[in-house]
This record gives structure tokens, sequence and C-alpha cells, in this order.
């Protein structure tokens, strides 16, 4: 009995000795340079913060001022600003806006305008068209369409952007036809070149629709405010737009007559009270002057700038004879079988 308590006394004291030995080796593993560097590190980083937040118990620090024993300082200028609170402290606008104010500036700037008051066409518009042109008398609505521009709030009732669209094409056409039958014109001119140079908005604008005086009577909304157009110089009078405005309204004034008065009355207004006018020279673009010489001799035989813009059928200067004939003769045809 006694040999079995002593041999089991000796395994259990091996089986302690053998466990001690192995914890040391692990932990004499586990302590590698690396992680006693990095527990020192951190032990040694938490007693900085600690005495870092002593030391500063008292500081709190904003994005652009310190407030150091309830005193402010900014650190831009260095200036002490005193009990003050800045209305940006740590970050944050503090100040309470003013609702009051900010609700009667936004009510007057959301103001509803009545703009049925514009809806009704003002005589003034035909007026002065037909002042232009003494010969034609343009009805109301269309007055009022052509001196509309897109930007002006009545155009809900209709502006000037398709009679605009459909001019610009009309007068496109008639100089194509102009310099395609021009003996001046070479194999080497660039026909497209010459018509978008000639027929540019700004020039048609600045030359044609300032001798009209289409900026006195046209309704449009300057991008530029009163008292800061005051100087009426050309720079800025393109820059606000009015030369853009002007150019469209030109085009559109040359597309309602033809709507309105047919081809050959916007064939004679084009040669007669346009054309002529954006000549290019020394001082502007316009037409090259190689073409000047056609531009007034088809001026003259409509009449010259002066002329008239509403003829007879059978007087038509731009047809031959044989087309006249041709015409008189289909004409009667057709009253003959119709009888």
């Amino acid at each position: 009995m006694s040999t079995s308590i002593s041999r089991l006394n000796s395994s259990v004291r091996t089986l302690c000795s053998s466990v001690s030995s192995c914890s040391s080796s692990a932990s004499r593993v586990l302590a590698t340079p690396s992680r006693r560097y990095s527990l020192a590190a951190m032990k040694q980083k938490s007693t900085e913060k600690r005495s870092y937040e002593r030391e500063n118990s008292n500081v709190r620090i904003g994005p652009r001022t310190v407030y150091a024993d309830a005193e402010e300082v900014d650190e831009d200028s260095g200036s002490r600003l005193g009990n003050r609170k800045p209305p940006l402290a740590f970050g944050r606008d503090r100040r309470k806006p003013d609702y009051k104010n900010f609700d009667e500036k936004h009510a007057q700037s959301q103001a509803r305008v009545d703009y049925s008051t514009m809806r009704a066409p003002n005589p003034m518009f035909a007026e002065h068209l037909n002042h232009l042109f003494p010969e034609l008398q343009f009805p109301l609505e269309l007055a009022r369409r052509i001196l509309t521009h897109a930007s002006h709030p009545a155009a809900i009732y209709g502006h000037n952007a398709g009679l605009s669209f459909m001019g610009r094409r009309v007068i496109s056409a008639y100089l194509y036809l102009l310099l395609s039958s021009s003996p001046h014109l070479k194999p080497s001119d660039d026909l497209e070149a010459i018509v978008a140079q000639t027929l540019n908005t700004y020039v048609l604008g600045e030359h044609i629709g300032s001798k009209w005086g289409l900026g006195r009577v046209m309704r449009w909304t300057p991008t530029l405010k009163a008292d800061k157009s005051r100087d009426a110089s050309p720079t800025l009078l393109k820059g606000v737009g009015l030369y853009k405005v002007q150019g469209d309204a030109v085009a559109a004034v040359i597309g309602g007559i033809f709507e309105q008065f047919g081809a050959s009355t916007a064939h004679r207004t084009f040669h007669t009270r346009v054309l002529p006018h954006i000549l290019a020279s020394k001082s502007h673009a316009g037409l090259p002057e190689a073409f000047h010489e056609d531009v007034r001799s088809a001026c003259n035989r409509f009449g010259g700038l002066q002329g008239p813009l509403v003829i007879d059928n059978s007087s038509l200067p731009f047809l031959t004879t044989d087309a006249k004939t041709m015409m008189e003769d289909s004409v009667r045809k057709e009253k003959e079988t119709s009888e």
C-alpha cells in the first residue's frame, strides 16, 4: 500500500514539473521581440495620452478658434475674442436664421405676375412693322408673334422661334440662288461658308435689326439687369444678347412676310431691304466684295432700295419673257377648261 502511494506521488511531481516547463517555454515562444515592442509602445502611448489630457484639460480646439480658460483666441489674427462666441464654433453656425425677413424677400421674388394681360395683341407691334413696310398690313397677332422673343414671359402665348426658323431658310435659299448664278463665283468658293458669314445672326441684328429699330419695340429678356447695361457699347450690346435677339427678329420678319404675303414679296424684301445693307467692309463682316456688284444689280432690278414690294404677277422682273408667256398660256388654258 505504501509503495503504491509513494509511486503515485512521484508521478504527480513528474507531471507538474513537465507542465511548468512547457508553460515557460510557451511563454518564451509567444513573447517575440515584435510583440514585446508592440506591448511596450501601446503602454507608452496610453501613458502619454493620459498625461496630455491632464495638461490640457482646460483647452478645447475648434476649426479656427482655440478656447483656453474660457477666453477665445483667433488663430489667424491672434487677437482675443473675449467671451463672445464666434458664429462658426466647432464648424457649426449657431446663429438662428431670420425666417421672417427670409419669407418676405422670398415672397417678393416669387410674386405672381398676371401674364393674362399680355395675351391680347398690342397694336404697337403692327404699327411699327406697317411703318417699316407701308405697302404691307400686318395682322395684330402675326406682328405680336414676330416681335416676341422666346425669353419673354409673354412667349407662353406665342413667340417668333418658328417664324425665325422659316425666315432663315427663306433668305438662305434666296442668297444661294444669287450666288450660284453669279459670274463671279469661283470653283474654289465655299457657298455654305459664304452664306453662313453673310447671314450670321449677329450681323443681321446689328445692321438690319438696329436699322429697323426692332430693339425698341420687341419683347425679350436681357441677360443683364438695366442698371448694369447703361453703357451702350457694341461689345456690351452683343454680350447682353441684343444683336442675337434682333437677328432672330429680322429672320422672323422675313418668315412672317413669306407666310402672310407670299414668296414674291419676301423675295423682293430680301433683295431691297436686307441684302444691300449687309455687304462686307473693313468695319464689319458680311457678303464678300466679289459679289457686291451682283447685289446692286438685283436691287436695281427690283426697283432700288425703296422699290415696291407688292406687284402684279404679269410684271415680275425676275421672270424671262418665255416664262411669262408660259404662265399666261397656262392661265388661259385653265380658264378655257373651266368654262
